[in-house]
């Protein structure tokens, strides 16, 4: 009887044990329909379900649908809309979108372009835009200019980030950056110079005065303080008009007004204007200058280039 007894418990545990696991099954199978639903593109105020056939005949207009995902009601009624239509629809088909019926958005046109000379120093952002670039990438190259920024040869312009390598091969060519005229360049300018601070600046405006301007950029060299490598550094940037030197006239001109030229100096002004006292205007000339040694011939050579002839 005992033994009985032991058995029937046994079948009542295992009974409890299977019914407990289907338990555990259908409540996450539950939780998994749940998920389901939720993820579902039916929306809210969505009731009508979506039907194969609704699928294909969306399908059969526009192509497979795409990854993107529409309520049931616009499947729907893009169905309704292509059974309806018929031979009319199908023929519109091509000029619609595969995005639930509308109309595809027109595609940008491609953007043009032009190639003209311009100097990336002053060109405007519009000119940038037709040169090819974005409104963006225009507007990076007005803030480096902005904030003091100068391109100063053409490699300087290939060095933003913005201009890639197909744009610059493109426009090289095209790029023309004026050099800085010495003789009519303003402080500001001068400044602007690669290794020409304030300082050097003042120096070169004071020396270009003293002189009567520079006839050949090579003059730099004289002035205290611009040596070879500072003068490497500019003389790409710079150019000189000899036609805007003022002339000198030595003949006539005063001691004071002679001693501050660099090649004469207040020895050599002394010199010239005792000369001129002893001598007839008749040996007023450079080769007697020279031959009397009241000049070195170094001096007289440059000087040729400033005073008025007799």
């Amino acid at each position: 009887m005992r033994r009985e007894n032991q058995d029937k418990l046994s079948k009542t545990a295992a009974s409890g044990l299977v019914a407990l696991v289907f338990l555990v099954l259908g409540f996450q199978l539950a939780i998994f329909v749940v998920k389901v639903v939720e993820r579902s593109p039916v929306g809210v105020g969505d009731d009508v379900a979506v039907g194969a056939e609704d699928v294909k005949v969306a399908e059969a207009a526009d192509g497979p649908l795409p990854s993107e995902h529409f309520s049931a009601s616009e499947v729907k009624a893009r169905s309704r809309e292509v059974s309806g239509s018929g031979a009319r629809s199908r023929e519109a088909s091509p000029q619609r979108s595969r995005y639930g019926g509308y109309e595809r958005p027109s595609v940008a046109a491609a953007r043009t372009y032009e190639s003209f000379v311009f100097d990336p120093n002053t060109v405007s952002l519009e000119d940038l835009q037709r040169l090819g670039l974005s409104p963006r990438q225009a507007e990076s190259i007005e803030n480096y200019r902005s904030k003091g920024g100068r391109f100063r040869t053409k490699a300087d312009f290939q060095k933003m980030y913005v201009v890639s390598d197909t744009l610059f091969a493109r426009l090289e060519s095209f790029i023309e950056i004026p050099k800085l005229e010495l003789n009519a360049a303003d402080s500001a300018s001068l400044v602007a110079l690669r290794g020409v601070g304030p300082w050097y600046a003042r120096k070169i405006l004071d020396y270009r005065q003293r002189l009567g301007g520079f006839f050949d950029k090579t003059q730099l060299l004289e002035i205290d303080g611009i040596d070879a490598e500072r003068f490497a550094g500019l003389a790409d940037e710079v150019s000189v008009d000899p036609t805007r030197i003022r002339r000198l006239d030595i003949w006539h001109a005063p001691d004071s007004l002679l001693a501050r030229h660099p090649y004469i100096g207040a020895r050599g002004a002394r010199s010239l204007v005792r000369y001129r006292e002893l001598y007839d205007s008749t040996r007023w000339t450079l080769p007697d200058l020279a031959r009397e040694q009241v000049l070195s011939q170094e001096n007289i050579e440059k000087l040729k280039k400033y005073i008025e002839t007799q």
